[in-house]
């Protein structure tokens, strides 16, 4: 009878620790991006993916691909593989519990208000910090903008998207 009550519970935890992260087919779930065409061109920031991973890339070059999200907001689940390819390895590993915390806050950061990008710096470039949501029927990630920071500015007026931005900014620390 102890045997069968061990091996139920044991089978709960494993189903139970199995949804953690809220979808596994969603690659990716934030980026930040620093971006400057100034002097020399470079792009740097990391991704992270739905295990945790922290996955860095930097590029000084004058040509570069990096797949950005279309005028409708949307990157393709191809591009992102693409971006993905062009990352680094991973420097830093998110706790499943901490992951959990922050992407359970992008569907509510997504129904914020962004304001209008104003021209704030010159040549500083811009720092993007974006979310994403997997849209698994037409295979597409829909950015969700958190904050834009540098020569433009605008950000996303949601108090989940300011708590995500707080975190995503000590990643990069």
């Amino acid at each position: 009878m102890k045997t069968n009550v061990l091996v139920l519970f044991t089978v709960l935890c494993f189903i139970s620790c199995k949804e953690e992260i809220p979808t596994l087919k969603q690659k990716i779930y934030f980026e930040m991006h620093y971006l400057n065409y100034a002097w020399l061109p470079q792009s740097s920031g990391y991704l992270i993916d739905s295990l945790g991973n922290v996955l860095p890339f930097k590029w000084v070059e004058v040509f570069h691909e990096w797949y950005e999200p279309d005028s409708t907001g949307y990157i393709s689940s191809i591009n992102m593989d693409k971006n993905i390819s062009f990352c680094q390895t991973p420097t830093t590993h998110i706790p499943p519990d901490t992951l959990k915390y922050y992407v359970n806050k992008i569907y509510t950061a997504s129904k914020g208000t962004i304001t209008k990008p104003q021209m704030q710096m010159a040549d500083f470039g811009d720092i993007r910090y974006s979310a994403f949501i997997y849209d698994e029927k037409t295979n597409r990630y829909k950015e969700v903008l958190i904050k834009l920071y540098g020569d433009l500015m605008s950000e996303n007026n949601s108090p989940e998207a300011a708590e995500i931005y707080q975190w995503m900014k000590r990643i990069g620390k």
